[in-house]
């Protein structure tokens, strides 16, 4: 991993990690303690029925709720710190964008395989189809997660397979999604979808070509449509979907290091600019 060098500085700023759906904040990897290195305060967010430790058999979740829980420590951490960034993963980097639509106060987000739509080359045939059955009452079904765990790393995908069948969760998140909560998240994606322009902050998304989950449209879409003025995008082309676990971790989380030392320290020019501008003249009284 890049070392960067410790900003006192930096304290002011919080950035706020979201990891995917039905996941544990360990899926941000390396990203948090990197982040805390050059002295962000960083902090993780686990959502009822968002999370895996929080998940609530026969409860349907309302994809608004988890936006208001995020919304909610949006509005904490403004109270207590001067700008705030938002760090998601998958589903997460979805709910980022969610939280961006709605509040215009986000200094920047960074989208980490961001899911508009399921549309990777490993979703299977009926994917599209499984709301059907959801609609005519047959809710209590989970989606099985399945090879290759959103890994191209095989010694990780090893290891993942190993503690999923041990434990049902691992750093990827966990052995099954629950029907209910897949069918959320997609009205969740819908509304991003829709409302894309409505995200003014700065933007970066990170994405792999050969993402199996979600296709690279996703994050082309994304660069598109906000309606952000800085915007950009990393291409990790060694990656599945889990792109803080896989073989681009490092570059994942200097990059998302990186954009976030860029966002705070172009905000804090634009506030030295902006209190130098409002000095009033001094006049010549001689």
């Amino acid at each position: 991993m890049e070392e960067y060098p410790f900003i006192d500085d930096n304290s002011h700023h919080a950035v706020l990690l979201l990891h995917g759906l039905c996941g544990t904040p360990a899926e941000l990897g390396s990203i948090p303690k990197a982040l805390e290195w050059v002295g962000y305060a960083v902090f993780s967010l686990e959502i009822p029925n968002y999370s895996a430790k929080l998940i609530t058999p026969g409860v349907t979740p309302d994809w608004e709720e988890w936006c208001d829980a995020v919304n909610a420590e949006v509005l904490r951490l403004k109270e207590q710190y001067e700008t705030v960034s938002v760090c998601g993963l998958s589903m997460g980097a979805t709910l980022a964008l969610a939280t961006a639509i709605r509040r215009k106060d986000v200094l920047a987000i960074v989208a980490l395989s961001p899911i508009l739509r399921y549309d990777g080359w490993a979703i299977r045939w009926y994917e599209p189809l499984m709301a059907v059955p959801y609609w005519f009452g047959f809710r209590n079904w989970s989606y099985k997660e399945h090879q290759p765990f959103g890994l191209r790393n095989t010694e990780m995908r090893r290891r993942v397979a190993k503690a999923l069948e041990k434990d049902g969760v691992a750093e990827i998140g966990a052995a099954a999604i629950p029907l209910r909560q897949l069918v959320a998240a997609k009205d969740m994606m819908t509304f991003v979808r829709r409302n894309l322009r409505r995200v003014r902050c700065r933007i970066e998304v990170i994405h792999a070509v050969d993402d199996e989950t979600a296709a690279p449209r996703n994050a082309e879409r994304i660069l598109k449509e906000v309606g952000s003025e800085v915007r950009q995008v990393i291409w990790l082309g060694d990656c599945y979907h889990i792109i803080t676990f896989d073989n681009e971790r490092e570059i994942v989380t200097n990059e998302t290091v990186r954009f976030i030392n860029k966002s705070v320290h172009a905000y804090r020019d634009d506030m030295r600019h902006r209190r130098h501008a409002k000095r009033p003249a001094l006049r010549d009284r001689r």
